[in-house]
């Protein structure tokens, strides 16, 4: 969890002395912990180490594997491992996930130079470094088709700590346990064995006496077997029964993983479905779409959007999970392409001292990695923000997602899965995500959740000369750039007009008095811009955004509510006890309550919900901040306290 702070990235020296023989004497070694990152020939050690100490590649032979790693360094064990994915016989559609924790981020050029040392890795290291996220703390999910990546950037506990998911194979590969003794301690041991699967195995370089122990003390047996090179002795070994622990609250649960190659119902084809779809099929799964308009026909669907953070101060679930976001689709809009981003940049305003004093402590707290945001005059500065083609984004998501052109009436749980039934067909699935905005409430399973909708309208100005960069100040005013046969001149917004709690079907009219709101804000902040728009020459849209009581998005399981109901009640009156974990609607989720801030919250979001559905390595600080069960847990809690 970390809604900001400033990271640090590696100090290095190249070339110190006793680093190896030719070609391999330019390795790279850490000047804080005064260690190498490698020696020699260091794919060769770390096939010995790492993947033949861990039985790897034979154990690929699975629908799904996942390797955890301290130290991801180089990248060069992720390089390894990658390539031996590439080459082992496995079942179709196999998925490797592979998730490392690093507290100092090699830079940009130092990674590509470590990477001239393997010259055959380079087409897969080339993808990996493009890939990369700036350094910022929490965690990041990378995809690259059948392989998956996340990083924690952060302290080794901390993130282990955050962690929730399965490890079938541990490489151990921080500094040596003299240089660096932390990411060897008993602690981080226990974290590991919470994390492991059932007869997860490891391997280590080192043979240590405070390892050996550290890694019995945490259930792990050990057998020191031949070395690499110059070191005699490696470890490896297995944990034969992980202690059934979980951080999370009872009612939080997670549910079990969905099968590999699980066919998933998606309903709604807005920014919320489309990214399911994207995140979902990259995780091994098989989503179908459902929508009963057109892709992009709700609050997806204006000529323009604005792609910039929210920022949180203060280290909060919520201020890590919108910084992960922002960062997240940034790259995700670079990854797909095809020209529907125009990075302008966005100026966020300061509007009064006390916004003025929030943004310093923004810039204080490293609320953004160095470059990302920077103090203006007029206010904070994000230069890789800019503005978007929503219906080109969401396309682009969907990609060739079966997409099914009818209006879900009903979910029926079944023996294996759910039964999704139109007005046209009946179609089984092995789990359904409900992601369509305010109209989840159409569906029993999904009303106790307190979703209300908000209308607002965007004014587009196809004529207009545009600022040269987006403006933010709650209104906001941006070029609408041509994408394809779209777009062209200004856009501004959005108004803002709360409906009800529970408002199911509510509907958004554009109106003259919403276009002139919108000119008038114009006016307090950019009076010599809004002094070009006229009201007639407007082309409005409005749309209904679903809204949630704190802000944040719906993402994860649905409850059983009747289970939680009866489990939870003695909540009410604050007692303390042994409360039983959640029962949920097995293979049944949501992601709604995007708000105004769908476009750059939805891909993240259904990044984690993929990754928790497969079973991979996840940040539960962040799901729990999400979760469906949070607001019905609140009020119990709340009762008692009146």
């Amino acid at each position: 969890m970390s809604g900001g702070k400033h990271m640090d990235e590696a100090a290095i020296e190249w070339g110190a002395p006793g680093d190896g023989d030719a070609p391999f004497f330019l390795a790279p070694r850490s000047i804080g912990f005064d260690d190498v990152y490698f020696s020699g020939d260091g794919a060769a050690e770390t096939r010995h180490i790492f993947l033949a100490g861990n039985g790897l590649p034979a154990r690929f032979d699975a629908p799904r594997f996942s390797i955890g790693e301290l130290g991801f360094g180089t990248g060069l064990n992720f390089l390894c491992a990658w390539a031996a994915w590439n080459k082992a016989e496995k079942p179709e559609g196999a998925r490797l996930s592979f998730f490392s924790v690093e507290a100092f981020p090699l830079s940009a050029g130092d990674m590509a130079r470590a990477h001239e040392a393997w010259p055959d890795f380079e087409p897969l290291a080339a993808r990996m470094r493009e890939q990369l996220p700036p350094p910022h703390p929490g965690f990041h999910h990378i995809a690259f088709g059948d392989v998956s990546l996340t990083l924690y950037y952060g302290d080794a506990l901390a993130g282990l700590s955050q962690t929730q998911g399965g490890v079938d194979a541990w490489f151990l590969d921080g500094f040596s346990p003299a240089k660096n003794p932390a990411m060897w301690s008993e602690d981080i041991f226990k974290e590991l064995a919470r994390l492991s699967k059932r007869q997860a195995s490891f391997a280590t370089f080192t043979v240590a006496g405070g390892v050996r122990r550290a890694l019995e003390a945490a259930g792990f047996d050990w057998e020191k077997r031949p070395g690499f090179g110059r070191k005699k002795q490696m470890l490896a070994g297995r944990i034969t029964a992980p202690p059934d622990e979980t951080k999370r609250a009872p009612w939080f649960t997670e549910g079990a993983p969905l099968k590999s190659g699980a066919r998933i119902a998606v309903i709604g084809a807005g920014i919320a479905g489309a990214s399911l779809a994207h995140a979902l099929k990259a995780a091994g799964f098989n989503p179908s779409v459902y929508e009963a308009l057109a892709p992009a026909s709700g609050a997806s669907g204006n000529p323009a959007g604005l792609v910039m953070p929210r920022l949180d101060v203060g280290d909060t679930p919520a201020g890590a999970f919108h910084a992960l976001s922002y960062l997240h689709t940034v790259k995700l809009l670079k990854e797909v392409g095809g020209g529907i981003f125009e990075p302008c940049g966005v100026l966020l305003h300061a509007v009064g001292e006390k916004e003025r004093a929030r943004q310093e402590k923004l810039l204080a707290q490293g609320a953004l990695p160095e470059g990302w945001m920077a103090r203006r005059e007029e206010g904070l500065f994000f230069p890789q923000g800019g503005v978007v083609d929503p219906p080109g984004f969401v396309a682009a998501l969907l990609g060739d997602a079966p997409l099914i052109a009818e209006r879900v009436r009903r979910l029926m749980q079944t023996e294996n899965g759910w039964r999704v039934i139109t007005d046209e067909s009946r179609e089984e699935f092995d789990g359904v995500v409900i992601a369509n905005g305010l109209d989840a409430l159409r569906f029993a399973e999904a009303r106790t959740l307190p979703l209300g909708g908000s209308a607002g309208q965007v004014d587009w100005f196809p004529d207009a000369a545009p600022p040269a960069n987006a403006h933010a100040f709650g209104p906001y005013a941006a070029p609408c750039p041509k994408f394809g046969e779209r777009g062209g001149g200004a856009i501004i917004g959005a108004t803002y007009a709360p409906a009800a709690i529970g408002a199911i079907g509510a509907k958004a009219r554009f109106t003259k008095e919403a276009t002139g709101s919108n000119i008038a804000a114009m006016a307090r902040a950019l009076p010599d811009f809004a002094s070009t728009l006229a009201a007639d020459a407007s082309r409005p849209r409005a749309s209904v955004r679903c809204t949630t009581p704190d802000r944040l998005p719906v993402c994860g399981p649905l409850p059983d509510w009747g289970f939680y109901g009866g489990a939870y009640d003695d909540l009410r009156t604050g007692k303390r006890k042994n409360y039983p974990p959640g029962e949920l609607r097995p293979g049944l989720f949501v992601l709604t309550g995007l708000g105004s801030r769908g476009l750059v919250t939805a891909p993240y979001a259904a990044a984690l919900l993929a990754a928790a559905l497969s079973g991979a390595p996840v940040d539960s600080t962040i799901l729990q901040a999400l979760h469906p069960a949070r607001f019905f847990i609140r009020d119990l809690k709340r009762a008692g306290a009146r």
